[in-house]
């Protein structure tokens, strides 16, 4: 995974983490996987690609 998108990623979470937002329904603060394993931030797909995708509960980023 690339450094920008591990950028976004931290920033994604931490900002979920300080609203205390477990299910944010804000597409660019939602954390996606498809079933390779693949992560993506929910406002980089379309609709038609989130469809095999499942979000990431917020909670299993570890609080630190």
């Amino acid at each position: 995974m690339s450094q920008p998108v591990l950028d976004k990623l931290r920033d994604v979470v931490l900002d979920n983490r300080q609203r205390r937002d477990e299910r944010p329904s804000e597409r660019g603060k939602q954390v996606l996987v498809d079933p390779s394993g693949r992560i993506v931030i929910g406002d980089a797909v379309d609709d038609e690609e989130r469809l095999p995708l499942s979000e990431v509960h917020q909670a299993v980023f570890a609080a630190g």
